[in-house]
Formats: C-alpha cells, sequence, structure tokens
C-alpha cells in the first residue's frame, strides 16, 4: 500500500488543488487546522488550494495518507451521533437510498419525526432534481470511493403531512466508510432564495458537479 501511495504522489495527473481542497471541505477543517497539520502555513495552504504553487513530495506523501485514511475506517457511532445532533441540513443514505441517520436541521425541513424518516428509503418523501442528482452520483461511483465529494443545485420536493413543498437547495455529498466497511453518503445542504440559487449556479456552470479521488 506503502509502495502505491508513492506511485500516486509522483504522478502528474494528481490535480494536487482539487485534492487538498476536497479533503479539508470533507473534514471540515479551516486552511490553519490543515496547516498545522502538515507543518506550513494558511497561507501555503490557500497557494495549493488555489494552484499558485506545487506541494512538495514531503506535503504530497502526507496528503496521500490522509486521504487514504479518510477512505478506509470511520467509527459509524461518532459521526452518526454528531449528524443527529446537527441544527443544521444534513442526513446520511446507504447505495439504496435508505435513511441511517438524520440531523435536526434536516427533521425541520421536512416537517417529520425521527422514527418517520430513518430507516425508510428517500424516495418515500423526497423528489425533484435532488433525487436526479442522487442517482447520479450513484452512477459516477460515490459508493465505489470513486468520488472525494460531489455538489448538486436544484429543487428538493418534499412530501410532508401538510402537502408537497419544494425548496431550492445546495448539498455537498461525500463519502465515509463504516467500521463494517459499508459506504455511506453524508449529504450536508442549505436551502437558497432564488438569487442566491441563481448565482451559484452560474458560477458553477452546472447543477451537478464532481470530484474525484486519486
Amino acid at each position: 500500500m506503502v509502495q502505491d501511495i508513492k506511485l500516486s504522489v509522483s504522478s502528474s495527473k494528481v490535480n494536487w488543488p482539487s485534492v487538498i481542497r476536497n479533503f479539508r471541505m470533507s473534514k471540515r477543517l479551516k486552511q490553519a487546522a490543515l496547516a498545522a497539520d502538515l507543518g506550513v502555513t494558511q497561507a501555503m495552504i490557500s497557494r495549493w488550494e488555489n494552484g499558485d504553487s506545487d506541494p512538495p513530495e514531503r506535503v504530497k506523501r502526507r496528503m496521500a495518507e490522509l486521504v487514504q485514511d479518510a477512505f478506509v475506517v470511520a467509527p459509524a457511532p461518532t459521526w452518526v451521533d454528531l449528524i443527529t445532533l446537527n441544527p443544521s441540513v444534513e442526513f446520511v443514505t446507504d447505495s439504496m437510498g435508505m435513511v441511517k441517520a438524520i440531523s435536526r436541521g434536516a427533521l425541520e425541513l421536512f416537517g417529520m419525526a425521527r422514527h418517520e424518516i430513518e430507516g425508510r428509503n428517500l424516495r418515500d418523501f423526497v423528489g425533484g432534481d435532488f433525487m436526479s442528482a442522487l442517482e447520479r452520483i450513484r452512477e459516477e461511483g460515490m459508493f465505489q470511493s470513486n468520488l472525494a465529494y460531489a455538489q448538486s443545485l436544484g429543487s428538493m420536493e418534499i412530501n410532508v403531512s401538510s402537502g408537497m413543498q419544494s425548496r431550492l437547495c445546495d448539498f455537498l455529498h461525500w463519502p465515509r466508510i463504516s467500521e463494517a466497511r459499508t459506504v455511506y453518503c453524508i449529504h450536508s445542504g442549505a436551502v437558497l432564495d432564488e438569487s442566491r440559487y441563481t448565482a451559484r449556479l452560474e458560477e458553477r456552470g452546472e447543477k451537478v458537479v464532481f470530484r474525484r479521488t486519486f
């Protein structure tokens, strides 16, 4: 495995700005925190993420180790518990779309109780662009660890007790592997007003954007 990492980090095909940025975003690290781990300054992280300079081999090897570790084992009880307490919109699904965990913020958005969602398929109460994006993410290999993360913009139609509601949302999706080696997808999102949604769509150019692993 160490030999594989050394081969991959020296490859000219590795997009290091994306690798560093994607890893940091998936771990919710600030540039200063990642800089401390790598033994560099926050300004240097910014330069690498912007593509202004190339990381040295030492940093490339360390980043490869961090990415490998992130995709090997994640203690499920810890991150699942944190998600359920999250006041923002966040939930976890498996490859079939079954909901493993959902945050307090997502429960408020859906207008449902936890027992009404967890253990059910997301398709039972969610539709719109969001579900189309999830299908594309699955086809692109999210559950085979082929993606570092994906971003999606679009409508989320929610079938709640009061009727069908539609929200414009921006989501970040990334994989997490449990101790049982089951790959889950964590979806973190925000509800946007129309002007903010339009601005982000113009900035990205596409509703669904993929960032691949090595």
